[in-house]
């Protein structure tokens, strides 16, 4: 089924990071010559589908960190922004092998200093979730599953209160979880100068194997960070039991 054409979205302003920096160790027998956001499922890379529905969400500009394998995706990046009619920036992690989300996001910020959607490379979703998310009337904002996960070790588990972030962590247990977050978040321009500022004292601390989750436990004290749950299916491919999952449901998923 289609989004009715008279329905807005609220996304002129947008801009799209993407993280496609790390190595994808959990999955090496593909990543050992590919980075993670090429792999192919159902016959398309990762990052494709995510441009894709970023442009049918009318969002033009998007801003890509990559690291390693970066001479492999770079003009794959290129070709398929081309092909969109998207403007694309590419940010280069030198330090991708000892670094983590925070810092690649961090790596970024001159090109983030307005409304953005930031992304993880690895993930899998519709064009439902993504519209849906934008319109969500809440500027700062994360994205949660309230189900189970099934990788629950590396699952990034949150508590909140009142629809409002309190934590983030993967070491969180189920009796105090309040779902998963699924890997897609909203600042705005006054979230977005305080979500930087907090990285950078972070990392001038030496803190640069951090997960963002890190500073947004931080600014969650300063100012609302609110959850939108979805029940839409989605992905995040970590390993080889994540990929087969992704080949089954992305099938059932609306991208169109």
């Amino acid at each position: 089924m289609l989004m009715k054409k008279n329905h807005k979205v609220y996304n002129n302003k947008y801009k799209a990071v993407i993280l496609t920096a790390g190595v994808g160790s959990r999955i090496n027998e593909i990543t050992k010559t590919i980075p993670k956001s090429m792999i192919k499922i159902n016959g398309k890379y990762i990052f494709e589908y995510i441009l894709e529905n970023l442009n049918k969400a009318k969002i033009k500009e998007v801003i890509f960190v990559v690291g390693y394998k970066a001479n492999i995706l770079q003009p794959k990046l290129k070709k398929k922004c081309d092909e969109l009619g998207m403007k694309l920036k590419i940010v280069v992690s030198k330090k991708y092998k000892t670094t983590n989300t925070m810092y690649s996001l961090w790596l970024a910020r001159n090109y983030l200093k307005s409304d953005f959607i930031f992304l993880h490379g690895d993930l899998i979703f519709s064009f439902k979730m993504l519209y849906k998310f934008i319109n969500f009337p809440h500027k700062n904002s994360v994205l949660v599953d309230k189900r189970e996960p099934k990788d629950w070790d590396d699952a990034m588990k949150i508590i909140s209160s009142n629809y409002l972030l309190k934590y983030m962590s993967k070491s969180i247990s189920l009796n105090e979880m309040d779902g998963v977050a699924i890997g897609m978040y909203k600042f705005n321009k006054q979230g977005s100068s305080i979500l930087f500022k907090t990285i950078g004292k972070l990392i001038r601390g030496g803190h640069t194997k951090n997960w963002v989750s890190e500073a947004l436990n931080i600014i969650s004290k300063k100012i609302n960070i609110n959850i939108q749950t979805s029940k839409y299916v989605w992905a995040d491919v970590d390993n080889l039991v994540d990929l087969k999952s992704a080949n089954r449901i992305i099938k059932n998923m609306e991208f169109v």
